[in-house]
């Protein structure tokens, strides 16, 4: 790679300039959260007080639903005073979990449970365990083989009183008349934040000083380039942002490219932001052809034909 072409990108295009933002100094403005995630506490505060015995909170993954709801329940409750369980669970795996949160004021987290909202055996085990009609919820499980404690090994009686309470965390609730009843028994809240919302969020994560092996410049130098390639269209989470924050001090660390892993994440075209990049240097046509050539092992002819893509696009 020639000196003037690596001189070129490394000054940084219009299209990414770290020098171009006024970063916030986190000493003087530092991150603040509780916008994002008021609403989502003040929900799961209405479980810990005992306004409400059911929360079912639908948001998509990487928002950081599962993190603050058990922040709030940390700060609210004694550790033996919850529970939080994820992954796949079966009906009887479900009754041995609701016995063992069975306990006045107990918080049964279920995080993104799969396996419950498709099988009516467990659905009746939540309705049971979160009926608003009187003061006792008997849940019960009939089963010739019997069912073992989870720690001792000790049968379990069929039927118990659940005097818990219970929140829920999906990615994407599920569609059915009989999950729509059981969410009726509680609070539903959707966590819906759109890409501006996202990318705030982002900015604000940014500033935290041990997100990532980054420093806090870095890292909002970072957030900067997510926002220079996406767009509406593409899914940022604080997941991605992550990932790409460990890409960054991969390829800082191992002289890798970090940006073209980067930009996998986010299903975009390497060789299209490529010629967009090099079009915002200054270089002459054949040194930027011969850049492209040497980073994706294409050819001339497949420059030209992305790059009238391009233009097209632009017009149009």
């Amino acid at each position: 790679m020639s000196e003037n072409v690596l001189n070129a990108l490394e000054e940084r295009s219009d299209r990414f300039d770290p020098t171009a933002f006024d970063f916030d100094d986190p000493a003087e403005s530092p991150p603040d959260l509780d916008p994002f995630y008021r609403s989502l506490e003040n929900y799961v505060r209405m479980v810990t007080g005992g306004y409400s015995n059911l929360l079912v909170l639908d948001a998509a993954g990487g928002l950081g639903k599962t993190y603050n709801i058990k922040r709030v329940l940390r700060n609210e409750k004694a550790e033996e005073e919850w529970t939080h369980t994820k992954g796949f669970t079966t009906p009887i795996e479900l009754f041995k979990t609701l016995y063992m949160a069975q306990e006045e004021g107990h918080i049964l987290f279920l995080d993104d449970i799969s396996g419950i909202s498709k099988n009516q055996k467990a659905l009746d085990l939540l309705k049971a365990a979160t009926d608003t009609e009187g003061e006792e919820n008997w849940v019960e499980y009939r089963s010739s083989r019997g069912i073992d404690h989870p720690r001792t090994g000790q049968p379990l009686p069929q039927t118990f009183c659940f005097r818990g309470r219970i929140i829920m965390s999906f990615n994407d609730t599920p569609d059915s008349p009989d999950f729509d009843a059981f969410v009726d028994r509680g609070t539903y809240y959707r966590m819906d934040l759109d890409y501006d919302d996202r990318m705030s969020l982002v900015r604000e994560i940014a500033k935290l000083p041990d997100f990532s092996p980054l420093s806090v410049t870095e890292q909002q130098e970072t957030a900067e380039w997510v926002a220079t390639v996406t767009d509406p269209s593409i899914e940022v989470s604080i997941r991605t942002f992550e990932n790409v924050c460990q890409m960054r001090h991969y390829g800082q660390s191992e002289e890798q490219d970090w940006e073209r892993m980067a930009l996998d994440i986010f299903d975009l075209d390497y060789e299209r932001y490529l010629i967009v990049r090099l079009m915002e240097t200054d270089l002459p046509v054949m040194e930027q052809i011969e850049e492209f050539k040497e980073r994706t092992g294409r050819s001339q002819g497949h420059y030209y034909n992305l790059k009238n893509d391009i233009k097209a696009q632009r017009l149009s």
